[in-house]
């Protein structure tokens, strides 16, 4: 596993940003207080190895590929276990923070769900 994490918490207008715009922005636990609401947080953990387009990325019990990755999303990933998932299978992103995945359908997430990229 190159980044394993566990979901910690869930902001109210998290899951309405998932439902309506099939992307999902996580953070790690020291997400800073602005933003709660906002973002999907989990534990903290390094990265392993290199993430890269073609890899897997598990979230909860679904499994996506990621198709394009952002200039800066492994930076802040690795910084501050952020980043933003977006659920369209697009071989480009549109921002330097996205990680295009494609897959079947968006994930339903819980506290306590594993987001692992493989």
């Amino acid at each position: 596993m190159k980044y394993d994490v566990t979901i910690t918490g869930i902001g109210d207008f998290s899951l309405q940003l998932l439902q309506l715009r099939e992307s999902m922005i996580i953070f790690d636990k020291d997400v800073p207080y602005e933003y709660l609401e906002m973002v999907i947080s989990h534990t903290k953990s390094d990265i392993k190895g290199n993430i890269s387009v073609g890899d897997i990325v598990v979230i909860a019990d679904k499994e996506y590929k990621i198709t394009a990755i952002g200039s800066e999303a492994l930076k802040t990933l690795k910084e501050h276990g952020h980043c933003t998932l977006i659920f369209n299978g697009a071989d480009s992103v549109e921002q330097p923070g996205q990680i295009a995945l494609a897959g079947r359908g968006i994930p339903r997430v819980m506290v306590g769900d594993k987001i692992t990229f493989e």
